[in-house]
């Protein structure tokens, strides 16, 4: 170390030293202060800085207007205190900072990398006290062994793998036998994945709803992602925000909070091979799909802004195309237009991590005002990230009989929508995620919804329901079998197929 990090390293130095985070920081910091009945604005201050500690990931740089100042003594105390903070500090980063105002950077960054952790917990809790501590409890201390912060949402405490038995609607029973119908969500040998189907009206999505919430009962630690095309995922019926305290989102009011191109390291095979994932992403975007010259180019662009750019965003990858193209001498098109529409925008701000993001839940919300370019990268971009982080992880501990632990439910409402657009990351998910503890639910009107899929997703489903809608009957008798008919079903009956049943069950699922 240097005399001058010598000097201003001492104890004496630093608790005399100014520290601030935001504006936007103090903000947040008012409204955790009053609903938990903090005194002073320190408090919430060092029970951010700790919050953010105990995510592996170093904070991004805190940006925007700066906010009020606090001294280091009335921040971190002195003496003991003062010392034990700046050694969490150091060791964190790995590093001393050289100058007082690395020091100071480092602070404000995890200052409001934690405020913004610990608001979005108090707004789930629904500003109770007393939920909110239970939340920060289960799932924002620190893991042990090594496990990253996103692990305790599923082993941590006396959170453990177990089984997860779901009744097939409020009502949810056989037509026939009138005996409960149910599924084991993560028992040995199933697949943990679903599809709902159903003409409008029809209650698919009431249904699907019933089940996620039966769901959050049952394995509260299981973060959800859903796709929300009608915006009645969060109203007063389905509620599914509160079953899972998921913060609802809409990319057109606020930017996504995510690192959506975060890399799991910086080495060349990595960058080259999410290059490639993310030129597939985008690359499908719209129904005329980029040409072989553009899919090249648009390549060329990710790997030189993934390599560039920490973070990297979408502008950077749409500068860097620009510039391909005119290094090339060729003139812009629809590759370059579409990024430029993208952009348009700030759909994603790289707040958090893909292993802080998905370790809590979300509605995003992408109604029919959202342009489709963007309902369709939005759903594209947040599944290959979701997919990404996954597979970076071990997989999913199992328990005495072979019951999978959950780590992530992701539902595609109205996915009729965007399954034409052949998505990398869902197919993924869906063909490999089941080991690694994740589990998809697409809700959409009719079994020919699936038909032009290249992966034939029904195939990978450990439960298919369709209540009556207009189908083709050949897609019908393969799916739920010779004799099966959507014809015959009455208002709150589906056919239910569960993966190893000889036949579908006629269900009464809601009256």
């Amino acid at each position: 170390m240097s005399n001058m990090v010598d000097e201003f390293l001492t104890l004496d130095a630093i608790a005399g030293m100014g520290f601030r985070a935001t504006a936007e920081t103090d903000a947040l910091a008012q409204e955790v202060k009053d609903i938990l009945g903090f005194g002073a604005f320190n408090i919430p201050g060092r029970l951010a800085i700790a919050r953010s500690l105990a995510i592996a990931e170093p904070p991004p740089k805190s940006e925007g207007e700066l906010g009020r100042t606090i001294k280091g003594e009335t921040l971190f105390g002195v003496g003991p205190d003062l010392a034990a903070w700046i050694s969490l500090l150091i060791e964190h980063q790995g590093a001393v900072p050289d100058s007082p105002k690395a020091l100071q950077g480092l602070v404000s960054a995890h200052w409001a990398r934690g405020m913004r952790m610990l608001t979005d917990e108090v707004r789930a809790a629904d500003k109770d006290a007393s939920q909110f501590w239970r939340r920060l409890a289960e799932s924002a201390l620190p893991a042990s062994g090594g496990m990253s912060v996103a692990e305790p949402r599923v082993f941590g405490g006396d959170v453990v793998a177990a089984p997860v038995v779901l009744q097939i609607g409020e009502v949810g029973t056989d037509v026939m036998s009138n005996e409960p119908v149910v599924w084991s969500l993560n028992a040995p040998g199933g697949s943990p994945h679903s599809a709902f189907m159903g003409g409008v009206g029809s209650g698919k999505t009431r249904t699907a709803a019933f089940v996620l919430r039966s769901l959050a009962e049952q394995s509260p630690t299981t973060p959800l992602i859903a796709f929300d095309f009608k915006g009645d995922m969060s109203d007063k019926n389905n509620a599914l925000d509160k079953a899972f305290g998921a913060t609802v989102l809409s990319p057109l009011i606020a930017p996504i909070p995510l690192d959506v191109f975060a890399l799991a390291d910086s080495g060349r095979h990595t960058i080259t091979t999410t290059a490639l994932r993310l030129r597939d992403s985008l690359s499908n975007l719209k129904e005329a799909r980029f040409g072989d010259l553009q899919r090249r180019r648009l390549n060329d662009a990710l790997e030189t802004a993934l390599r560039n750019c920490k973070p990297c965003t979408l502008p950077h990858v749409r500068d860097a195309l620009k510039k391909i193209y005119a290094s090339e001498g060729v003139k812009e098109d629809g590759a370059v237009s579409s990024l430029v529409e993208l952009c348009r925008l700030p759909l994603f701000e790289p707040k958090y991590s893909p292993a802080e993001f998905f370790s809590k839940s979300w509605i995003i919300s992408l109604p029919a005002n959202v342009p489709e370019l963007v309902r369709v990268a939005v759903v594209s971009l947040l599944t290959d990230a979701l997919e990404r982080h996954i597979n970076t992880l071990t997989d999913a501990a199992t328990d005495t009989n072979g019951n999978r632990a959950l780590r992530s439910m992701c539902v595609i409402d109205e996915a009729h929508k965007i399954l034409g657009a052949r998505l990398p990351g869902l197919a993924n998910l869906i063909r490999l995620g089941r080991s690694k503890g994740a589990a998809v639910m697409l809700i959409s009107q009719r079994p020919d919804d699936f038909a032009g899929e290249d992966d034939d997703f029904l195939a990978e489903m450990g439960l298919i329901g369709c209540f009556s809608t207009n189908a083709n009957p050949a897609q019908v008798r393969r799916i739920f079998g010779p004799g099966s008919a959507l014809t015959a079903l009455k208002k709150g009956e589906a056919l239910i197929k569960v993966r190893g049943d000889a036949r579908a069950a006629q269900v009464v699922c809601w009256q």
